[in-house]
Formats: structure tokens, sequence, C-alpha cells
């Protein structure tokens, strides 16, 4: 569950760096676009890798149950991380410093990331699904005369 929990955490910063650099006018929408696709698939594809080499129950609720504790956890975790320290700051420093400037772009480019993060895994449980499924039809068509 943790490993599911670090590739997610991994997502979210991949996320919030392509819409940093995009909305930094570093790069162009279509480049924007494609990173943006080529990262999803590819952390689809590390978070399927890595629910299917996780140790233990193999049955479906299982698989289910841990890659939804995973993501709560992502969910619930990172913005505490990320976005307590921003608070504190904004405590200590003055009005003047411009913190607030910061923080509702962070709290933005996080809600994005967990967004995304959110729909890789519901892609990541059905390609898992859909597999399973499907290796149990094949295995019967095998099975029979």
């Amino acid at each position: 569950m943790l490993a599911l929990a670090g590739t997610n955490v991994l997502a979210a910063i991949t996320f919030g760096v392509i819409y940093l650099v995009a909305a930094s006018r570093w790069l162009t929408q279509p480049a924007f676009l494609a990173s943006l696709l080529v990262f999803f698939v590819t952390l689809t594809a590390l978070w399927v890798h890595v629910e299917r080499s996780q140790p233990g129950a193999r049955d479906t609720v299982s698989r289910v149950g841990r890659g939804a504790l995973a993501l709560v956890l992502v969910v619930i975790g990172l913005p505490a991380v990320a976005l307590a320290p921003l608070f504190a700051l904004q405590r200590t420093l003055p009005a003047a410093a411009g913190l607030a400037e910061v923080i509702r772009p962070a709290m933005v480019l996080l809600m994005i990331a967990l967004a995304l993060v959110t729909a890789m895994n519901a892609v990541g449980t059905v390609t898992v699904a859909v597999v399973a499924l499907w290796a149990r039809v094949t295995r019967r068509r095998g099975a029979a005369p």
C-alpha cells in the first residue's frame, strides 16, 4: 500500500510540475497536452505495475481496497504536508511579503494534481480489472475441450 501511495505522490508532483511549467508559459499548448498525455499513460502503467507486484491477497476487493486506501492517504496527507508550511509562514510573515499570492496558486495546482491522480487511479483500477477478467476468460477457454 505504501508503494502505491508513493506512486500517487510521484504522480501528483509530476502533474503539478507540468501544470506549473505550462502556467509559466514555458510550454506551448500542444507540448503541454502531449506531456500530460505521455506522463498520464506512463504513470498509470507504473501504478498498475506496482499494484500487480504487491504481495498479499489477490482478490479484487483487497486490490481495490488497497488502491483506495493509498489514494485516500495521498489526498488527505499531501495537502497537509504541502500547505501547512505555507500557512505557518503566512501567520509569521507580514502581509507585505505577499505570501497570499503564492498560496492560492499552490492550492489550485495541488487540486489539479490530485484530480489527475484520482483519474490515474481510476484508469489503473479499470486496467487491472480488465486484465484479470481477460486472464480468467482465457484460462476457462483453454481448460474447455
